[in-house]
């Protein structure tokens, strides 16, 4: 063999030699990153819910959401990674598989329930609705009338919150539809009412002074988080709810809500009417 022919062989097994080398980096850095995702469960959020999750000036995440998740990221063996967006960026995010759950007060709907696969339900809580506090025509809900305004967030259950309060009333309330409406309108009287459940309500009025809880309804709010109808979402679906059953038995769930609200939400009450 001459050596030219001998060098040009070397080369060429040298360069399989660092191609499949390289090949072999790309593999191993590709299985890295599909074994760090796999072992991370993102979630979406507003950070605008008082007491369930806020950011802090500082960016700093806390609430009863926030609180439950790192439980169960403790005992599922998952890294908890929250995403603060907009409300309707959440849910296109979920079916796009950006991020795996929304953690910021869900209930469960119907619209809802044919969609996602929910996790089971870590809270219960009664509607409530909020009013300003001087507005004199509104002091219990049984002044509830028709035409009255009441705020309906876009892609929510409101509306189906709505309907159940005007056949529970026999009344017709104007829904107010929004996006990024804040609740600041009904105490400035801009609008008449905003539904809430009962711990919200809470802790709402705790940081605006001009608002007052006008009173209950009997339509009881149910608190799961939504995943993707997808392999994936239905494995994380399993184990969340795992977490959260052992969660309930252990009392950790009743310890957490009542860091947070100084009740247990973590019980369904009796007499409540689940949301049609």
């Amino acid at each position: 063999m001459n050596k030219k022919l001998s060098k040009v062989i070397i080369c060429g097994v040298i360069a399989m030699m660092t191609l499949t080398a390289c090949g072999g980096k790309k593999e191993i850095k590709k299985s890295e990153e599909s074994n760090s995702k796999e072992k991370t469960i993102t979630v979406g959020c507003e950070a605008t819910t008082p007491g369930w999750i806020q950011a802090s000036e500082n960016g700093d995440l806390a609430g009863y959401d926030y609180d439950v998740w790192q439980e169960i990221g403790k005992r599922t063996g998952y890294k908890i990674k929250y995403k603060v967006m907009e409300w309707d960026g959440m849910w296109s995010m979920l079916d796009q598989g950006r991020i795996d759950s929304v953690g910021e007060q869900i209930s469960i709907s119907p619209e809802r329930k044919e969609k996602y696969d929910f996790s089971e339900p870590y809270a219960y809580n009664v509607y409530c609705l909020l009013a300003a506090k001087n507005n004199k025509e509104l002091k219990t809900m049984n002044d509830l009338k028709s035409g009255m305004t009441i705020s309906c967030e876009t892609n929510t259950s409101d509306e189906n919150i709505v309907n159940a309060i005007d056949k529970e009333y026999n009344v017709k309330l104007k829904k107010t539809y929004y996006d990024g409406m804040s609740v600041q309108d009904v105490a400035l009287g801009r609008c008449d009412l905003w539904p809430r459940a009962e711990t919200s309500c809470i802790a709402t009025i705790k940081e605006i002074n001009d608002l007052k809880i006008l009173g209950k309804t009997d339509i009881l709010e149910i608190n799961a988080y939504p995943f993707a109808k997808t392999k994936r979402g239905e494995k994380l679906s399993k184990e969340v709810s795992e977490a959260i059953k052992d969660m309930h038995k252990d009392g950790t769930l009743k310890k957490i809500s009542e860091k947070w609200f100084g009740t247990d939400i973590s019980e369904r009450p009796k007499g409540a009417k689940e949301l049609q």
